[in-house]
C-alpha cells in the first residue's frame, strides 16, 4: 500500500458519513468492530483527546462550585418506576438485568439510563436542612440506552462512554432558574474553548425531558446538514423531589421540597470537533485538546543521516521542554508516510529537520490547519511555535464560525423550507402556539429543534404559519 493510500479518506463534502467513520478508524480514535451494536472500543489516542475535552469541562465545573461524585450504575425497578413519566420516556431504551448466573432475580435491575432516580434515593438522606443547600455535584460515567434508531459512532450510541452529568439541588424554584442560567453559561464557555459554534434553544413543552418543567439545548450543525444536540440543561423544579420525598427543613421550621436541575454532555462534543474542524486530510485539533502539540520528523539525506538524527534529537529536547511533543525517528518508515500519519491525527504543528535545516541551524514549521510552512532559526523555535499555536486556534475559530453561518438559514415562507433542509437547519418566526409548530413540522418533514425565547420581541415579525405576531425564533431541521 502506498504512503498516501494508507491514510486516504473519502472526500468529506461528498460522503460525510463515510468520511467520519473512516477517520475514526484511521486516526486511531475508535475501533467499531466490537460485536455489540452501538458499542465501541476507545483507542489510546482517541481516549487521550476525550480526556482533554473532559478536563476542560471539569475545570469549568470546579470553578463554579460543582463537586465530583460517583453513584452506582444499577438501579432497582421499584426505585426507577416511582416517576411514571420518567420511566415512560425511557421505557423502550432501558437495559434490564433479570438474571444473575442461573438464578432469576425477584426484581429487575436497570443499567443507568440517566441518574436522577439513582441519586435521589440517597440524596434524600443527605439533605435535611436549608443549610445543606445549594448542593452541586457531577459525575463522569457510562450511560446505557438501547437506541432504536440506526447507531453511529459517537453520534447515536447504546453505551455513552463519557457522560458528564451535573445535578444540583436548591431551596427555591428561583434559585434553580439561576442555576439553569449558570449551566447554559458553562456549556457556552466549554464549546467556545472547543471552537464549536452553536445556538441555544428552549425545547417546546411537548418535547421536554420526561419529568421536567423545561430544558435548554445547545445545538450545532454537522457537514451533512443534520443538527447535533451538544448538551441539555434541565429544570425539574420540585417534581422529582416530590416523587422521591426529597425535602428539607427551612429556616422557619417548615418542610419544603427541594428544587433540582441537571445537565449533561457526552462524546458528541468530540464528534462535533471532528466533523466541523476536520478536513480531507483528517483531524484538525484545537491545540488545547491535542495530546501532542508538536511532532518532529527528521528527513534523512545520504552522508548526513547521523548528523540529521542528532540535530533532530537536539530540536526535540528544546521543543519538548515547553510542549507535549513526539520525535518520530522510526527508521522503517519514510518521511512522507509519517507526514500523512500525523496529519490525519490532527497534530497542530510539525517540525521538519533535513539537510538544509542542519546546514543553516534552522527548522521548518508546518501548520496543520492551513498547510503553510515557515523556516525559523533554532533559537526561535519555541517562541514561533507558541505564536503558531495561538494563530491556529484563532484561525480554526474563524473557519468554524464561517462554516456554521453557511449551514443555517432564516425563512419567512414555508415553501422554501424543504429544499433548505437538505443541507441546513432553518429558523423562522413563530408565535408560540403548538398548532403552528406542528404545521411547520408537517411542511418540513422534520421536528422542531427548539426556539430562541422572545428573540423577535419588538421586531414586528409575523408567525410563518398563522400570520399573527411572532415573538420567538424557532428552529427546525434533520437531526441525529
Amino acid at each position: 500500500m502506498s504512503e498516501k493510500k494508507a491514510y486516504e479518506l473519502t472526500e468529506k463534502e461528498i460522503d460525510f458519513s463515510r468520511w467520519f467513520d473512516e477517520l475514526l478508524f484511521k486516526a486511531e480514535i475508535l475501533d467499531d468492530r466490537y460485536p455489540v451494536k452501538g458499542m465501541y472500543v476507545w483507542l489510546p489516542y482517541g481516549y487521550s483527546i476525550m480526556e482533554n475535552i473532559m478536563n476542560i469541562m471539569e475545570r469549568l465545573m470546579r470553578e463554579t462550585g460543582h463537586k465530583r461524585v460517583y453513584f452506582p450504575s444499577i438501579v432497582p425497578e421499584s426505585v426507577l418506576s416511582r416517576e411514571f413519566n420518567f420511566i415512560k420516556g425511557f421505557q423502550n431504551t432501558i437495559y434490564w438485568i433479570t438474571r444473575v448466573g442461573l438464578t432469576d432475580l425477584n426484581e429487575r435491575l436497570a443499567l443507568r439510563p440517566t441518574s436522577e432516580a439513582i441519586m435521589y434515593e440517597i440524596l434524600s438522606r443527605w439533605i435535611k436542612s436549608y443549610a445543606d443547600l445549594p448542593l452541586r455535584i457531577y459525575q463522569v460515567v457510562p450511560v446505557y440506552r438501547y437506541e432504536t434508531k440506526a447507531t453511529r459512532p459517537m453520534l447515536r450510541v447504546r453505551e455513552i462512554a463519557f457522560f458528564k452529568e451535573g445535578h444540583t439541588f436548591h431551596a427555591t424554584f428561583e434559585e434553580a432558574e439561576e442555576q439553569i442560567k449558570l449551566g447554559v453559561e458553562i456549556y457556552k464557555r466549554f464549546y467556545d474553548e472547543l471552537l464549536i459554534p452553536y445556538i441555544v434553544v428552549k425545547t417546546p413543552p411537548w418535547d421536554t425531558f420526561p419529568g421536567a418543567h423545561y430544558n435548554y439545548d445547545l445545538i450545532t450543525v454537522m457537514p451533512d446538514g443534520k443538527a447535533l444536540e451538544l448538551g441539555s440543561v434541565i429544570n425539574f423544579g420540585d417534581l422529582f423531589a416530590k416523587t422521591y420525598n426529597l425535602q428539607y427543613v427551612d429556616r422557619d421550621g417548615s418542610k419544603k421540597y427541594v428544587n433540582t436541575t441537571s445537565f449533561g454532555i457526552s462524546e458528541r462534543s468530540f464528534a462535533a470537533v471532528i466533523g466541523i474542524l476536520g478536513d480531507n486530510k483528517g483531524l484538525r485539533l484545537p491545540p488545547k485538546i491535542s495530546p501532542i502539540k508538536v511532532v518532529i520528523v527528521p528527513i534523512p539525506a545520504k552522508e548526513h543521516e547521523r548528523e540529521i538524527e542528532e540535530y533532530a534529537r537536539e530540536v526535540y529536547r528544546v521543543v519538548s521542554s515547553s510542549f507535549s511533543s513526539v520525535l518520530d525517528d522510526r527508521e522503517d518508515e519514510k518521511p512522507g508516510y509519517k507526514f500523512y500519519k500525523w496529519e490525519i491525527k490532527g497534530i497542530p504543528v510539525r517540525v521538519e529537520v533535513g539537510e538544509k535545516e542542519l546546514k543553516d541551524r534552522t527548522v521548518t514549521l508546518f501548520r496543520r490547519d492551513t498547510g503553510d510552512r515557515v523556516m525559523v532559526r533554532f533559537e526561535e523555535i519555541n517562541a514561533r511555535i507558541e505564536e503558531l499555536l495561538r494563530d491556529i486556534e484563532e484561525n480554526l475559530r474563524r473557519e468554524a464560525l464561517e462554516y456554521f453561518r453557511s449551514r443555517i438559514a432564516y425563512i419567512e415562507d414555508k415553501k422554501a423550507i424543504k429544499e433548505l433542509l437538505e443541507k441546513k437547519i432553518v429558523s423562522f418566526p413563530w408565535c408560540g402556539k403548538k398548532e403552528c409548530a406542528l404545521d411547520v413540522e408537517e411542511a418540513a418533514g422534520y421536528s422542531l429543534l427548539g426556539y430562541e425565547e422572545n428573540k423577535l420581541e419588538g421586531e414586528n415579525k409575523k408567525c410563518i404559519s398563522c400570520g399573527e405576531k411572532a415573538v420567538h425564533l424557532a428552529w427546525v431541521g434533520r437531526s441525529y
